[in-house]
C-alpha cells in the first residue's frame, strides 16, 4: 500500500513540474522594453513670432502686446495696465477726458529726460464722456528722440529701442516695404478678425542702424 502511494505521489509531482515548465512567463524582462512614441511638444512658446511670409506676419493674439519690464500688456493697452507694468505715473493724466468718438494720443514718457515714450492712441467708442484710464487703444507707438537709441526694456513684437536693422530683419523676415530707413509688414492675427501693420523707422539706412520709432496698428476686419 505504501508502495502504491509512493508511485502516485511521484506521478503527481511529475505532472506538476511539467505544467509549470510549459507555462509562458508573461513578466517583462529587464532587456525587453517596448518603445513608446514620445508625446509631441510645441517647441515654440505661446506668442512666439515667426518670420514673415511675403511680407505678412501671422501672429497669435498673445503677441498683440507691448512688453514693459518683462510684463506683457495686451491690446487695448489700458493706461492702468501700462502703469502697473512700470510706465511712470503722471497724475495730470487723470484729468484727461474723451468725448464720444474722440481720439487721443497719450505721451507716456519712460525717462526723466523725456527722450523715450510710449504713445497709445486712445479712442472713446462709448456714448458718454470717459476718462483716459477707461479708454481703449488699438494702435500703439514707441518713440525716441535720441540719436543713438538704447533698449529701455520695452518692446513690440520683440523689437526694442536701438535694435539693429539687420537683427530685426533676421528675426521678423523680409518686410513688405523696405525704404532703407523704414520697414513695414502687414499683420494678420490667426483665428481672430484683426489685421494691421507693423512699421519701424531706423536712425539711417545702414544695416546696423537702430530702431527709433516702432508702430503697431490694428483694425477690425
Amino acid at each position: 500500500m505504501k508502495k502504491v502511494l509512493s508511485i502516485l505521489l511521484v506521478g503527481l509531482l511529475v505532472l506538476s513540474l511539467t505544467a509549470c515548465g510549459g507555462g509562458k512567463d508573461v513578466r517583462p524582462s529587464d532587456t525587453d522594453h517596448t518603445t513608446q512614441p514620445a508625446p509631441e511638444i510645441d517647441s515654440e512658446p505661446q506668442g512666439a513670432i515667426k518670420p514673415a511670409e511675403n511680407g505678412v506676419l501671422t501672429i497669435s493674439l498673445e503677441s498683440v502686446a507691448i512688453v514693459v519690464n518683462g510684463t506683457a500688456v495686451p491690446m487695448p493697452y489700458r493706461l492702468g495696465d501700462l502703469e502697473k507694468a512700470g510706465v511712470p505715473e503722471d497724475e495730470s493724466r487723470r484729468a484727461i477726458t474723451l468725448a464720444p468718438g474722440d481720439f487721443f494720443s497719450a505721451n507716456l514718457f519712460l525717462d526723466e529726460n523725456e527722450d523715450y515714450l510710449i504713445s497709445p492712441a486712445y479712442y472713446n467708442g462709448e456714448e458718454q464722456t470717459i476718462t483716459m484710464a477707461d479708454a481703449q487703444a488699438e494702435e500703439i507707438t514707441m518713440i525716441t528722440y535720441s540719436e543713438t537709441p538704447v533698449d529701455q526694456r520695452v518692446s513690440l513684437l520683440g523689437v526694442t529701442f536701438g535694435m539693429e536693422k539687420g537683427d530685426v530683419r533676421a528675426m521678423l523676415g523680409e518686410p513688405m516695404y523696405d525704404n532703407g530707413d523704414y520697414f513695414e509688414w502687414e499683420i494678420a492675427v490667426s483665428h481672430y478678425g484683426y489685421k494691421g501693420t507693423f512699421c519701424i523707422y531706423f536712425t539711417d539706412s545702414t544695416e546696423d542702424a537702430g530702431a527709433s520709432q516702432i508702430d503697431l496698428t490694428f483694425i477690425g476686419k
